[in-house]
């Protein structure tokens, strides 16, 4: 499962740069790598009267747009991050340039001063860097959280190291659900982040008996609703004629 981790910070602060040194290096050390771009003050991507921008208006849920070297996918609606981490299915990290706002994803500061870093902390940063690793002072300052801060560009390695070591698979985001003995999946990131707790991922992602997709993406299932599809399936499955022993049973229900 993809791994995700948020650059967040103030206009100007470096996050770019951040992502695009961070790019690179993950890519020479043969991982495969994504990014998304959050654009908080533009409520559309696809331009207003273009082909794609029709095919939509007229009510297709998902446009795509095919050139010579690229092909973009129009989603008309907002996605959460689970959503979009969905798309990357088989990387091995996906980057988040913005996207403060989430509760459950590792994140990097980048920032212009130590009061910029104070600012967007909340628990879940696993570094710090941007602009204000070039000033000793601010620098200074900021290392009262605890949180290390690197140079992204003369010291990307070590901030990569970081990223391999902190970096979480999105979380279901559930309030309160109690699989993990914590409260919510905002108190489990920051455990693991903090290293209260080591990194062992979400028990609901992680339970192999019972595995449920839904339009192609995995959804996390408690204890009991895991064990109520195990056991009846089973007893269903088993009752057949010509069912013997079961061994593993694979349900594909369509909406016609």
């Amino acid at each position: 499962m993809v791994r995700v981790v948020a650059v967040v910070g103030g206009k100007h602060s470096g996050k770019t740069t951040v992502i695009q040194n961070l790019v690179s290096e993950l890519k020479s050390r043969g991982y495969r790598v994504g990014s998304v771009k959050e654009m908080p003050n533009v409520k559309w991507v696809d331009v207003p009267g273009k082909e794609t921008w029709k095919h939509g208006e007229a009510g297709a849920e998902m446009v795509a747009g095919a050139a010579m070297n690229e092909t973009v996918l129009f989603v008309k609606r907002r996605l959460g991050v689970g959503e979009v981490a969905a798309f990357f299915a088989g990387f091995d990290y996906l980057l988040l340039e913005g996207f403060e706002s989430e509760k459950t994803v590792a994140k990097i500061i980048a920032a212009k001063d130590a009061a910029e870093v104070w600012t967007f902390h909340d628990g879940l940063a696993i570094a710090v860097s941007g602009i204000i690793a070039g000033s000793e002072e601010e620098t200074k300052k900021a290392s009262m959280l605890g949180v290390p801060v690197f140079d992204c560009k003369r010291e990307i390695g070590r901030l990569a190291d970081i990223v391999v070591q902190k970096a979480l698979p999105p979380f279901p985001g559930f309030a309160y659900c109690g699989e993990c003995g914590y409260k919510s999946c905002h108190e489990l990131a920051k455990a693991i982040i903090t290293g209260k707790v080591g990194y062992s991922g979400c028990p609901l992602y992680g339970r192999e008996d019972v595995v449920l997709e839904v339009n192609g993406r995995t959804v996390p299932l408690k204890s009991f609703p895991s064990m109520f599809i195990k056991k009846v399936l089973l007893g269903m499955v088993s009752s057949l004629n010509g069912v013997n022993r079961v061994e593993e049973i694979k349900l594909i229900v369509k909406r016609t």
